[in-house]
């Protein structure tokens, strides 16, 4: 009789772990799926529209190219970020023959 009580209720616990297991599975895919056809918010930096490509010359600093397309009375410091979060950079430091992208203002 113990035997019986024992093997049932392990049955029981298994079947219960498949459930969770299934539902589980089945809320993924369905999370999935609706999340491919659900609309996303674009999140972007306001970043110029239009850009080129620069190579870095001898001699050439971020700070001294910044100050030469910063408009007269600009902010060099700003146009200073603006080209690291552009081309991804982590120090302001350039190579000459190394390609930047630029605003093409």
């Amino acid at each position: 009789m113990m035997k019986n009580v024992f093997a049932a209720e392990c049955v029981w616990h298994r079947s219960g772990a498949m459930r969770v297991l299934v539902v589980a599975v089945v809320s993924a895919v369905a999370w999935a799926g609706l999340s491919m056809f659900a609309p996303s918010r674009a999140d972007s930096a306001t970043l110029p529209g239009e850009v080129m490509s620069y190579t870095v010359r001898p001699g050439d600093t971020l700070w001294s190219y910044a100050e030469s397309i910063t408009p007269r009375g600009g902010d060099v410091s700003q146009t200073v970020d603006e080209l690291m979060n552009l081309n991804n950079l982590d120090s302001s430091a350039l190579t000459a023959g190394q390609r930047i992208i630029v605003p093409a203002e």
